[in-house]
């Protein structure tokens, strides 16, 4: 008679790992795509309005700012639905449909002449997708984590994570060297869409967390799938609200918008005033800078508190903007303006990983029981705000985004300054 065979706890502790590593190569390779399409996606749709060729595209140079309204506006409705996916069909599922979603938006930017109409359909479907990988992702990673791994495996995810906006803005750095055309655009955009389908298949092949063999590396949480009755989404409603209405998250809700805000700055409206060469190695410059944030800020908040990552990530993001405001007008770079455009770059990044790392460490020691409703709250308003600071830059200067968004920086710093300030 055969025994069973259990595997033994180092292959279980290697099929972890591996998950973990999976997981977060296929987050990268989705979000690769995602940070370098959205940062040519102005300068892209500029050219094809322009194109005499295209005349009933219903494209204009606004149309990128519409379009990423209408994916920052799906992604904020589909935050709070992504909770009720993940727990009703599993993470898997909800990475491989959510990551699938997207190709759809690189399948539309390949076509010859493709239409306003089309690409906003495409860009609220690549909303939803996106903003339903994220948690997915990041509930899989704990799903294969233990608390003697935790930080190991957690500085595996992020830093691919943080490493995503560099690769991208390589391909379109080569290749977007002079004026875009039909041509290099396709090229562009399918490559991305590869890279995009290429995490879809690693998502597809990752691996159930081994949970069942020793009870020593259980991880943090069990990967369940729950039936969703009416009962149990009305408590999970109740429980947003009771989080939401407390005081700590209402001192939150500045450094929510304006990371929204301070997003769409550097993602999309620098890269829409400069000229196409550079937007690739601005791009490069920001990846560098939210690595070396994540990496280094990171460190600095558990040696020396909050405060002073808060300060310093601010104080680099109000410089980064008054830079923005005085050299980074015109879509022509010479040689000192080119040199401020990359440490700019470099600004941006390093300040919006710091802002971003403390904002979620803080979340997570206030709310380590209801983080997941807080983060799905946290990425709600940015995403609302960020969708209203597209619009209106389709009707307020430029240097009026600016200084509305250093003034949003500092509101946000006060209130971080409040909740963690002594009692």
């Amino acid at each position: 008679m055969e025994t069973e065979t259990r595997p033994t706890r180092l292959s279980s502790q290697g099929a972890r790992r591996m998950n973990v590593i999976t997981n977060g190569l296929a987050t990268m390779l989705v979000y690769t795509s995602f940070f370098a399409g959205t940062m040519i996606l102005p300068q892209v749709l500029r050219s094809i309005g322009k194109n005499e060729e295209h005349s009933g595209s219903y494209i204009n140079d606004q149309t990128a700012y519409y379009c990423m309204a209408v994916h920052s506006l799906a992604a904020a409705f589909t935050c709070p639905i992504a909770v009720f996916i993940i727990k009703h069909f599993g993470t898997k599922i909800s990475l491989v449909t959510g990551s699938s979603l997207c190709t759809f938006f690189y399948l539309s930017m390949m076509l010859p002449a493709p239409s306003g109409i089309l690409i906003y359909v495409t860009q609220s479907i690549f909303g939803f997708g996106l903003a339903l990988v994220r948690p997915a992702s990041l509930k899989f990673l704990i799903n294969n984590t233990t608390p003697s791994t935790m930080g190991r495996d957690s500085g595996i995810h992020w830093g691919l994570f943080m490493s995503s906006m560099i690769w991208g803005n390589i391909v379109t750095l080569f290749l977007f060297r002079d004026d875009i055309t039909d041509s290099k655009r396709m090229v562009v955009y399918a490559v991305l869409g590869s890279l995009n389908i290429v995490g879809i298949i690693m998502f597809v092949v990752l691996r159930p967390a081994p949970s069942r063999y020793d009870e020593e590396s259980t991880p943090l949480l069990q990967e369940m799938k729950e039936d969703l009755t009416p009962s149990s989404i009305n408590a999970m409603l109740r429980d947003t609200f009771s989080v939401v209405v407390l005081k700590q998250t209402l001192w939150l809700l500045p450094s929510m918008i304006a990371a929204g805000f301070y997003f769409t700055v550097y993602c999309v409206h620098i890269p829409a005033i400069i000229d196409t060469p550079h937007i690739g190695l601005f791009g490069i410059m920001v990846g560098v800078g939210e690595l070396l944030g994540s990496l280094v800020l990171g460190r600095l908040i558990s040696e020396f508190g909050y405060v002073l990552v808060v300060l310093l990530s601010g104080v680099l993001a109000i410089i980064s903007l008054l830079l923005t405001y005085t050299n980074i007008t015109v879509s022509e770079m010479d040689g000192p303006r080119l040199a401020i455009l990359i440490a700019v770059g470099l600004a941006y990044g390093i300040s919006d990983a710091g802002n971003n790392t403390a904002l979620s460490t803080i979340i997570g020691r206030l709310f380590c029981e209801k983080s997941e409703v807080i983060f799905c709250v946290m990425s709600c308003i940015m995403n609302i705000s960020a969708m209203v600071w597209y619009f209106i830059y389709t009707v307020v200067p430029f240097q009026t985004i600016i200084f509305v968004t250093g003034i949003a920086v500092l509101v946000s710093m006060i209130g971080i300054f409040i909740v963690v300030r002594p009692k």
